[in-house]
C-alpha cells in the first residue's frame, strides 16, 4: 500500500508569520495552532512532559531558517524511507501513517501510537542536514513497521530487553540498507561522533552485562541509564543502542530481516538474551 502523510508544517509556518506579526498575541496564537494540529504535543504527551509554551517560542526563532529549508523535503524523506525499507521488511502491502511537523525542539522523529495505530513523526525543526534525514526516516520507519508487525503488536513502552532489541533492529536494518554511511552516523543520524563510538566500543563488556542483567526491567531510570541522552554513571550515554546493534547484528547472521520484524517480544527478549550471556562469557573469558 504505502505510507500516507499529514504535513503539518506548512500550518507552521503560517502560526509563526503571525506570532512574529504579533509579538503580543504569541501565546493566543499558540493555543490556537495547538487546537487545529494537536499532533504538535505528542512527544511531550507520549513522555509525560509538561510544556512551557514561552520556551517553545523562544526556541523557534534562531530554528526559522532550518525549518523554511526543509519543508518541502520532510514527506519525500518519508515516502522514500518507506520505499527502502517495507521491502526489506516484506512488508510493501502495509499501509502506515506519518506526521511530518515541526515539534516542541526535543526530538528529531518517534513512532507513537494514534487512534490505534503505530505513526511516525518526524521533527523538522531538528534535522541539520540531507544525510541525517535519511538516516533518520529510515530508522523511525524501521519502528514503525516493526512494532505493529508481530501476530500481537508490541507495546508503545516496552522492557529494557524490548527497547534494546527494537533500537537494535533499525540501526542494524539502516546500516545494511544505507552502507554510505558509519555506524556512529547511524547511531546518532549525523556525524561528529566517532569519539563516542570509540568510548562505547570500550565500555561494551560492561554495559552488555548490565543490561544482561535487567532486561526485564520497565523502570524508567534503568531505559534511562543505557538509552536516553541523559548522563547516568560512568557509562556512555545512549550505548544500549550500540548494544542492541550488536547483537542483532549477530542475529541475522541466521535469520532474515522479515523474521526479525515478526518476532513476539517474548522470542525478541530471548533472543537477545541468549546473543549477550554469549558476549558476557567472552568479555568475562577476555577479563580473566
Amino acid at each position: 500500500m504505502g505510507v500516507v502523510v499529514r504535513d503539518l508544517v506548512p500550518a507552521f509556518l503560517e502560526f509563526w508569520a503571525k506570532a512574529v506579526q504579533e509579538p503580543e498575541r504569541q501565546l493566543e496564537l499558540w493555543d490556537e495552532y495547538v487546537a487545529a494540529s494537536p499532533d504538535v504535543l505528542n512527544d511531550a504527551e507520549r513522555n509525560g512532559i509538561t510544556v512551557d509554551p514561552q520556551q517553545v517560542l523562544a526556541g523557534y526563532g534562531g530554528r526559522e531558517d532550518l525549518i523554511r529549508a526543509n519543508a518541502p523535503r520532510a514527506t519525500e524523506w518519508i515516502t522514500s524511507a518507506f520505499d527502502l525499507v517495507a521491502p526489506a521488511l516484506a512488508a510493501a502491502d502495509v499501509e502506515l501513517h506519518a506526521v511530518a511537523m515541526v515539534g516542541l525542539g526535543t526530538s528529531n522523529g518517534w513512532v507513537s501510537v494514534v487512534d490505534g495505530s503505530y505513526t511516525l513523526f518526524l521533527a523538522v525543526e531538528q534535522i541539520a542536514d540531507l544525510d541525517g534525514a535519511r538516516i533518520l526516516a529510515a530508522h523511525e520507519l524501521a519502528h514503525a513497521l516493526q512494532l505493529p508487525l508481530p501476530e500481537r503488536p508490541w507495546p508503545e513502552d516496552g522492557t529494557l530487553g524490548e527497547t534494546v532489541y527494537a533500537e537494535g533492529f533499525a540501526t542494524a536494518l539502516t546500516l545494511e540498507l544505507l552502507p554510505q554511511y558509519g555506524l556512529a552516523e547511524h547511531l546518532w543520524f549525523g556525524t561528529g561522533y566517532e569519539n563516542w563510538l570509540a568510548e562505547a566500543e570500550r565500555a561494551l563488556p560492561e554495559a552488555t552485562a548490565g543490561i544482561l542483567a535487567e532486561l526485564e526491567s520497565a523502570e524508567h531510570d534503568v531505559l534511562r541509564r543505557y538509552l536516553q541522552f541523559i548522563k547516568d554513571g560512568d557509562l556512555p550515554t545512549r550505548i544500549g543502542y550500540l548494544v542492541g546493534t550488536r547483537a542483532v547484528q549477530r542475529l541475522r547472521e541466521t535469520y532474515t530481516w522479515p523474521e526479525l520484524a515478526r518476532w513476539s517480544t517474548t522470542r525478541a527478549t530471548d533472543e537477545l538474551r541468549a546473543v549477550l550471556d554469549q558476549k558476557s562469557d567472552q568479555g568475562a573469558t577476555r577479563d580473566g
